[in-house]
């Protein structure tokens, strides 16, 4: 068994009395193993990466549903099982549930004629999950979207087999109506898809479900109705006018079935997926689920995402056009401005980060062999979490008690970050977007709380990277923690992040430079006999202001041989002085340097010397 908490690989362990099973730190060390196949229960977004390593290594694989998030990502896994020769299934339980066998036989011996309406429903309570800042589940990027891609998965697949047919479009409303996390997705949706061969179908799917889970399913045709529905001890019942039925025609039958309501039936359904997978490999044959069935189950779920998107109907051929043009990943990039969120739910907003490529970011860790990092200067701190701890804060009390105790923040492999921020400062989340954050006061609350997340994210002797700066009270609680722990210095993998500026950083350094130039250009008209220190300075201060500055770095003046460190203490403009202005405004948290000379009258022959220098 492998984990990213290697703690929780023993746990699971554990859990297990029909043999030992060897927990591994590592994904390689754990496909270097004996065993020949795979089973993946990861988040949705992780699986194509996690696949074609398995398949790399010649294991065969089952995967859990949904195959992966993006058509391109399910093309990958499907070309790297291929090429390594391995058994590839996912893990779609509802096709080898007995209710939905028997289904698919009595449609497919026209039991109840062609048809023509569907009515298909599922419905489970993950209100906990969905309204975690730090949970994946519902999470748009790590998860695809919400409960249309975690559940609708079940549904496409399960209806387009039972119907022998293909879906033709879908027309999907989406809506939020437990959390208002921005980076969460859909909790609630209800689509109308059209089926190629005619059938309409209403397929509603829920996260906030009051009861426990269960799925439900009508099929109206020509000759008859089928009703299923997991609670049931006996989930069909079907009423048929067709002959074959003899006795039961015009009746309601409910055929006796392997079956028990929740949670039996997944119990059931799993057994049967995982040992016919199993016989597979044994017996050298290809799965009857087969893997293009599974992609064919994400094309529609981002048809009816494309579909909330563009506000109309979408057809799996436009899907497949958009895919080809613009890469299906666009899709859920775009996915949280077009969920309807439940009028009354409280707004929970999150701001967008500035500079931070959380992509890139993972590059340039994984370039660096590093697991997370660790920031705790103000300006890597800022970078990775957008909360002013920079000389403009917001909250002045901050800036001035920083020493007393830094912020951290913690940046994982997969884009993931935590802040560890001052208790007293409350407004976190106006200005920060980190996944999730915590307040605490004290530097035995910033050791605790670091080790407590590095636990639970299984970096146990793991690759860290930390600044050069860290603070010794950090570095040896965490050495004295995990002695394998391997601490490394990250200042570069900070300056290599930093140094690349996203379109909207660039914007606010220009606005900061603008700024800066047309103060000192103020007090460049200005400059005259007579005109002190202090004049300037409050002259391109209120200059600053107008033109839209949060606050200003540093305003440095010199006149003449005057202290540029102690201006404001009245020195005059003489005739013949050099006067230098050395301003830096600060526009989101971005810092300009713009500094001139400039020369009152003819310029001396010593005062040209030194111009011509600099």
């Amino acid at each position: 068994m492998y984990d990213v908490s290697y703690r929780h690989a023993l746990k699971m362990c554990n859990r297990y009395r029909h043999g030992n099973i060897t927990a591994y730190k590592n994904l390689s060390e754990f496909l270097k193993s004996y065993i020949e196949a795979v089973l993946v229960l990861i988040p949705h977004a992780f699986h194509q990466e996690v696949v074609r390593k398995c398949a790399e290594a010649g294991k065969h694989v089952l995967c859990e549903k949904p195959m992966a998030v993006t058509l391109e990502e399910c093309d990958s896994m499907i070309e790297a099982t291929r090429e390594a020769g391995v058994k590839f299934m996912i893990a779609e339980n509802h096709r080898f549930l007995p209710a939905h066998r028997y289904i698919h036989d009595v449609i497919k011996e026209g039991l109840i004629g062609d048809v023509l309406l569907v009515r298909a429903y599922g419905g489970v309570n993950e209100i906990a999950g969905i309204t975690q800042p730090g949970s994946w589940k519902g999470d748009i990027m790590k998860a695809g979207g919400g409960c249309f891609m975690d559940m609708a998965a079940h549904k496409f697949a399960t209806l387009e087999w039972i119907l022998e047919d293909r879906v033709h479009s879908v027309t999907a409303m989406l809506s939020k109506q437990a959390t208002g996390l921005p980076e969460k997705g859909e909790d609630n949706v209800l689509a109308i898809v059209t089926f190629s061969k005619g059938a309409f179908c209403e397929l509603v799917v829920s996260f906030t479900q009051q009861t426990v889970p269960f799925n439900s399913l009508e099929i109206h045709g020509t000759q008859g109705t089928i009703f299923e529905n997991h609670m049931w001890d006996r989930p069909v019942r079907f009423f048929s006018f067709s002959r074959a039925m003899g006795e039961n025609r015009k009746k309601w039958f409910e055929p006796e079935l392997e079956h028990g309501p929740f949670p039996h039936y997944y119990t059931i359904s799993v057994k049967h997926e995982d040992g016919h997978f199993a016989r597979c490999i044994l017996e050298d044959k290809e799965p009857e689920f087969s893997p293009e069935e599974a992609r064919s189950a994400i094309e529609c779920i981002l048809t009816g995402y494309l579909s909330a998107i563009k506000g109309r109907e979408i057809t799996s051929e436009e899907l497949v056009d958009f895919a080809k043009q613009n890469c299906s990943a666009s899709i859920i990039k775009e996915l949280g401005e077009h969920i309807v969120t439940r009028p009354g739910l409280p707004e929970e907003k999150r701001v967008k980060p500035l500079g931070l490529d959380i992509e890139r970011a993972a590059r340039v860790m994984e370039k660096h062999g590093l697991d997370l990092v660790i920031a705790t200067s103000p300006v890597n701190v800022y970078y990775l979490t957008g909360l002013p701890v920079l000389p403009s804060a917001p909250n002045p009390i901050l800036f001035a008690l920083k020493n007393m105790y830094h912020n951290i923040a913690i940046l994982r492999w997969d884009g993931h970050v935590c802040l560890l921020h001052w208790e007293l400062f409350r407004s976190t989340e106006k200005f920060c977007w980190a996944n999730e954050y915590k307040g605490i006061l004290n530097q035995k609350d910033a050791r605790q709380s670091v080790w407590s997340k590095l636990k639970k994210w299984g970096a146990r002797g793991k690759r860290v990277g930390l600044e050069s700066t860290a603070s010794r009270f950090l570095t040896d609680h965490l050495s004295s923690k995990d002695p394998e722990l391997e601490k490394v210095t990250a200042d570069d993998v900070f300056l290599e992040l930093r140094l690349i500026k996203s379109p909207e950083e660039i914007a606010l350094i220009e606005k900061a430079t603008r700024i800066s130039e047309k103060a000192i250009l103020a007090c460049v008209g200005m400059a005259r006999e007579g005109v002190t220190d202090s004049e300037f300075l409050c002259h391109a201060k209120m200059k600053m202001l107008d033109e839209g500055t949060d606050t200003w770095d540093h305003l440095t003046l010199s006149i003449g041989g005057s202290d540029p460190e102690a201006h404001g203490i009245g020195t005059a403009v003489s005739k013949g002085d050099i006067l230098r202005f050395d301003f830096g405004a600060i526009c989101g948290g971005y810092v300009s340097d713009v500094n001139r000379h400039v020369v009152l009258g003819p310029v001396p022959a010593n005062a040209q010397k030194l111009v011509e220098g600099s």
